[in-house]
């Protein structure tokens, strides 16, 4: 297991991700900035700590990306499903890290935590299908939700989830059935070694 975790660069890549998150929404956390609207009719103010929480899913798609196929096929060991824990493990972790850190600092954190999800959702699905490009589809998520405004005054449109606050249930909701999608998308297309 050693082995495998060193060839996936885990030892370094991921603690290294989660102590950039922690660390990035930690100094980020309650600083706010407007982007300015192009299709909405109002702004939207959005947590700079959101920016920080697309970091992991793309250190997972950099650790998916670093596979040996050739010492794959040859393994005794199931990779592929240690691939599903390392993934869903690791988002998992960073999501629990920003909600811990939360108990002593604002509500960004928790949304942050929520952002997590939604971003590692989004990566995994799409790794099968972009490979290291993953990535793109998280930051443009991020990117459109930013610019698109809102239906009013701090009322962004219900899908966006990025810029909800802490406490609105569907945005919870919807980053964690995006996180379980994302999950089960990686466990049907992610590619296998043969055996």
């Amino acid at each position: 297991m050693t082995w495998w975790l060193r060839r996936r660069g885990a030892f370094g890549l991921l603690p290294g991700a989660l102590l950039a998150f922690a660390v990035g929404i930690g100094a980020t956390s309650g600083v706010s900035v407007v982007f300015p609207s192009f299709l909405g009719d109002f702004a939207m103010m959005t947590e700079l700590s959101t920016f920080v929480a697309v970091i992991p899913g793309i250190a997972l798609i950099a650790c998916l990306e670093r596979r040996m196929p050739s010492v794959e096929r040859s393994a005794v060991r199931r990779v592929d499903a240690r691939d599903i824990v390392l993934v869903s493990g690791f988002a998992l972790l960073v999501s629990v890290v920003a909600a811990g850190m939360s108990f002593v600092g604002s509500d960004a954190l928790l949304v942050a935590a929520r952002n997590n999800l939604l971003f590692c959702g989004l990566a995994l699905a799409a790794w099968p299908l972009l490979g290291h490009r993953a990535p793109l589809i998280p930051v443009f998520w991020l990117i459109q939700s930013m610019f698109l405004g809102g239906r009013s005054r701090d009322d962004p449109y219900p899908w966006v989830i990025v810029t909800e606050a802490a406490d609105v249930t569907h945005a919870a909701v919807g980053a964690f059935a995006v996180f379980l999608a994302g999950i089960l998308v990686f466990i049907c297309l992610a590619p296998r070694t043969d055996r």
